[in-house]
């Protein structure tokens, strides 16, 4: 289907999604920190951030160059 809104429905018309997207407008940024507000799985964390990444919703921004682990913020797009 090649409408606007249900194209938008499928990106963020998840529950899970939803509040991500409300935590990442209310200042979180940090994927311990989403996890510890919303209480949800690690793994449904990563996909739907990685979900809200791919379609430019949310944009992964380093935050620490040269560490072990790579450690990134989720900003919204364009913010």
């Amino acid at each position: 289907m090649n409408c606007s809104i249900a194209t938008a429905l499928e990106i963020i018309g998840e529950w899970w999604t939803i509040l991500i997207i409300r935590e990442a407008f209310f200042g979180t940024r940090r994927f311990e920190d989403f996890q510890q507000h919303l209480g949800i799985a690690r793994n449904i964390l990563t996909t739907r951030l990685r979900k809200l990444v791919d379609y430019g919703v949310l944009q992964r921004v380093p935050v620490k160059e040269g560490a072990r682990r790579e450690r990134g913020e989720h900003r919204e797009a364009g913010g």
